[in-house]
């Protein structure tokens, strides 16, 4: 063990928190533990190289909660994310239940509709609590809620009810579900606007390609994306187009650092890097020949995919990943060659586009092609656009409008939506014959298993540019040129 990892273990030792008890398992195996549950820190000790630390909190039903690792090189850095399990620590056992409340004008309606959407909750076995108060109370209560849905008729309160509670998310009950007393409609916005995606499905029941990726390759793939409230980094081996292992972890915040510290970690502990051809990696932002732009998360723009490359001695391959997404719908089929992915997360201030025209990833000049925020924002909805972003028919007017734009400029066969709160593709395919006319109208397909699409477009790209450096398929190829 090196002298920053004794001092760091000997520093863990000596914490006294209220309520936590910390001891030790054995040299390179720590513990903190409290009355609902248990935190681990692992130093996994390598010769002549720093610690890798793990951080990981299991509850007492067995249930993996938090977990995150880094290399142990800065005595600041591991107290610092040290601290941020701790209040993760803390915090387990204290949010069991999801508190929603409904508000509006008069208490009465909404306390019949809250009573049936407790019995949705209650035979999905979710674990939600609704209740109701009149937006008057509503707007003075002290009680702590996770949302707060306001019906059609006090919308007009949201700004008013956002200040009054500044930590609930707010929004409108759509006027088609409240009118018609559609609780398990209400119930599944409610789970939209806290979607959070789900752990990787099992390796073995990962989403195939259907074309030729020349997928005798040992690749590993990695996504990074934001969620409502944390980040989440995933990874997959893939070894000859079979995923064999994989894994997850969410951040608090997005941090694209974090990617070298799920490499090494899952180089210490699952894959010989030397066995690998590629590693890659699918993020959010702007990517151009490996450098990735991200303005109001990233200071400055990172070239990710040189400095990756250089510290593991591997080709490192970084695209963004709703392209990945794209290409990922478009192996996975063998019907069309041109086809639109959208994404749009409840909430977020812009969602992301990938295209494929004749079977071809579209980057356009610096890889911009693909950036609705650019345009998104100058819809004429009647709506100011941060609102839009926070209801379910916001977000459907934005997608309608993004879908429509871009079916006129390059005629996809399929649009493929994975957007929260749009769950009925007939409907959203009827709106586009209305508008565009049944001969130009794209069908659409619902993506459910978006990380999935991205893994398997990650792929795709990282063994064609292995194969054939120069290879534009699927957008891929020479570096001087992508």
């Amino acid at each position: 063990m090196t002298e920053l990892g004794a001092e760091f273990r000997q520093w863990v030792l000596s914490q006294e928190v209220a309520g936590h008890e910390v001891k030790e398992l054995d040299e390179e195996h720590l513990q903190v533990s409290t009355s609902s549950a248990i935190a681990r820190i692992n130093l996994y000790v390598f010769e002549d190289q720093p610690e890798i630390v793990e951080y990981r909190i299991v509850r007492d039903d067995g249930e993996a909660t938090f977990f995150l690792h880094f290399q142990l090189v800065d005595m600041a850095r591991a107290k610092e994310l040290f601290q941020q399990m701790e209040d993760a620590l803390a915090e387990e056992g204290t949010h069991e239940t999801t508190h929603v409340l409904l508000s509006c004008t008069s208490a009465l309606t909404t306390s019949l509709f809250a009573k049936k959407m407790n019995e949705v909750a209650q035979t999905l076995g979710l674990d939600y609590e609704f209740s109701a108060l009149s937006v008057e109370n509503a707007l003075v209560t002290e009680e702590p809620y996770a949302a707060i849905l306001l019906a059609p008729q006090a919308a007009h309160m949201r700004d008013q009810m956002k200040e009054a509670h500044p930590d609930a998310l707010v929004f409108e009950i759509p006027a088609k579900i409240f009118g018609a007393y559609d609780a398990a409609g209400a119930v599944r916005i409610v789970l939209h606007a806290f979607r959070d995606i789900s752990e990787p499905s099992k390796a073995s029941s990962s989403l195939r390609a259907v074309r030729d990726l020349h997928d005798d390759k040992r690749v590993l793939a990695i996504s990074l994306f934001s969620l409502r409230d944390c980040s989440r980094l995933g990874y997959r081996l893939y070894d000859g187009g079979e995923a064999i292992l994989e894994g997850a972890v969410r951040k608090p915040r997005l941090d694209y650092n974090d990617i070298e510290d799920l490499i090494r970690m899952v180089f210490a502990r699952d894959v010989d890097a030397s066995t690998l051809d590629a590693v890659g990696i699918a993020v959010p932002g702007i990517t151009y020949k490996g450098i990735v732009s991200l303005p109001g998360v990233l200071e400055a723009d990172m070239d990710l995919g040189d400095a990756l490359t250089k510290k593991f001695g591997l080709p490192v391959y970084v695209d963004n990943n709703c392209n990945a997404a794209a290409v990922g719908c478009y192996v996975s089929q063998d019907e069309c060659e041109n086809l639109l992915f959208y994404r749009h997360a409840f909430g977020h201030v812009a969602g992301g586009i990938g295209t494929i025209i004749d079977g071809k990833l579209l980057k356009g000049h610096g890889n911009l092609a693909g950036e609705p925020k650019f345009f998104e924002t100058n819809f004429a909805t009647g709506i100011e656009y941060k609102d839009l972003l926070w209801s379910a028919e916001g977000l459907h007017s934005l997608a309608l409008n993004v879908t429509v734009t871009c079916a006129s400029i390059v005629a996809p066969d399929v649009v493929y939506l994975a957007v929260d709160t749009i769950d009925d593709a007939e409907a959203f395919h009827e709106e586009l014959v209305r508008i565009l006319g049944e001969r130009n109208a794209p069908q659409v397909r619902l993506v459910d298993d978006y990380v999935e699409r991205m893994y398997l477009g990650t792929i795709a790209m990282a063994t064609q540019k292995l194969h054939n450096p120069t290879y534009r398929s699927l957008g891929v190829g020479d570096e001087s040129k992508a």
